[in-house]
């Protein structure tokens, strides 16, 4: 005969239908806390803890005690991460609206929160263990998860936006979905940059260079950060800067010039040693592009 359970007093209510669970696989067996701890590898008294403990036992806790009793490990896996997730919301005191679903994501600050929240009801893994799951090396480093789930940053390229969605053991028959919100917040973050751009290229910028950044910014996102910085390299500003990306927001970098007469090397590589930068006001003939003269080259309209 087994002793009788202590009574639920936590007031998760995601925790007591996972221990309730629990209890129901071991009564199940019809074995005791003793039993069931040999067949489990863990003590008695942590298995106890987990069916009538006021806060959400470990994750590896909970499968032992599944696997013990020849439970489903997955439904064991999901009732946890419930219990979780609910656990976090109530660290905060309940509050906060939820996160948008992905068809209804539009901006940055919509992907942000629901990124937060896909990383709440997986468990709120260590980033150790997003790192792991995330596929090969560097694919989502630790760095960048904390910043993710601490809403400073969102994933810059497609194949991190994957990568995360792996982290949080997302379906991937969701991934289509999810990658369409974060198209659209890409490209809402985008026409925000080229609206806050348009005047100051009107009036600082050659019409070519802001029409080519222009045209840069309405693109389709879906690119990393190497392939906007070999595109906008291209744009050899008159001020000797180019402005690129780093999710949404536009930073200052020295431009390098272009030797078009090393026509014995392939597109996109230098001579050793060839790369200095280019002066505040470059000398005509030094780019590939004609520069007027500022003083009286009016600026033509960007549109």
């Amino acid at each position: 005969m087994c002793r009788p359970e202590k009574p639920l007093i936590t007031s998760n209510t995601a925790l007591r239908e996972l221990q309730e669970w629990l209890r129901e696989q071991r009564e199940r067996t019809r074995q005791g806390y003793r039993a069931l701890s040999v067949r489990a590898g863990c003590h008695a008294t942590t298995l106890q803890r987990a069916a009538s403990g006021e806060t959400v036992p470990k994750l590896p806790t909970v499968l032992n005690y599944a696997r013990a009793c020849d439970a489903s490990p997955e439904e064991a896996r999901r009732l946890w991460k419930r219990a979780r997730f609910e656990e976090t919301r109530l660290a905060r005191g309940g509050r906060g609206r939820p996160a948008p679903r992905p068809e209804f994501i539009r901006d940055f600050i919509d992907l942000s929160a629901a990124l937060v929240e896909l990383y709440e009801k997986a468990g709120s893994p260590p980033q150790r263990t997003m790192a792991q799951r995330a596929g090969g090396y560097g694919a989502l480093p630790r760095s960048t998860a904390h910043r993710i789930v601490n809403k400073q940053a969102v994933p810059h390229g497609l194949q991190q936006f994957q990568a995360y969605m792996r982290a949080c053991e997302v379906p991937e028959a969701e991934w289509p979905d999810w990658e369409a919100a974060w198209t659209r917040a890409w490209r809402q973050e985008k026409q925000n940059d080229l609206a806050d751009l348009t005047i100051a290229a009107r009036d600082a910028y050659p019409s070519a260079t802001a029409r080519a950044l222009a045209a840069l910014y309405t693109e389709t996102p879906g690119l990393n950060e190497m392939r906007y910085l070999r595109k906008l390299r291209e744009l050899q500003e008159a001020d000797g800067h180019l402005y690129v990306t780093s999710n949404g927001v536009l930073h200052r970098a020295a431009a390098e010039v272009k030797h078009h007469s090393n026509t014995g090397l392939r597109r996109g590589r230098r001579r050793p040693g060839r790369s200095p930068q280019v002066p505040e006001r470059p000398v005509p003939g030094q780019l590939s592009i004609p520069i007027g003269d500022p003083e009286s080259e009016a600026a033509a309209p960007l549109f």
